[in-house]
């Protein structure tokens, strides 16, 4: 028997179909002022106007589609997986298996970490 997704299971979900199709005021919206992201090979991203603009300037993928595999979360935290398949601003195909760690603060992320199995998006 599965059980209903949580608010928090659709708030991951809506957070990476957010970013996905570069709705920027929905990914505001998302995430706290204040949010923390750390993602392999780049400094910590602190509060939203960061986060914003590694999506609009320093993020390598031109565009693309996260695919989950399975999201688990509880009160303050979750965990979801998946694959990621797009392209890169110069190109190349990108095929990529993820999984993301997330703190919430009421309705929305506080704090996201990004793995991949190696250093590639």
């Amino acid at each position: 028997m599965t059980s209903a997704p949580s608010a928090h299971d659709a708030l991951v979900s809506r957070l990476l179909t957010a970013i996905d199709d570069r709705d920027w005021p929905l990914l505001a919206d998302l995430v706290t002022a204040d949010i923390r992201y750390d993602r392999p090979g780049y400094p910590t991203i602190t509060g939203v106007h960061e986060l914003l603009y590694f999506y609009h300037h320093t993020r390598i993928i031109a565009d693309g589609k996260h695919q989950l595999e399975r999201v688990l979360t509880g009160d303050e935290q979750g965990f979801c997986w998946g694959t990621f398949e797009g392209v890169s601003k110069s190109g190349l195909p990108l095929n990529e298996t993820f999984a993301d760690w997330y703190e919430f603060t009421g309705n929305r992320v506080s704090r996201r970490r990004s793995f991949f199995f190696r250093p590639a998006i």
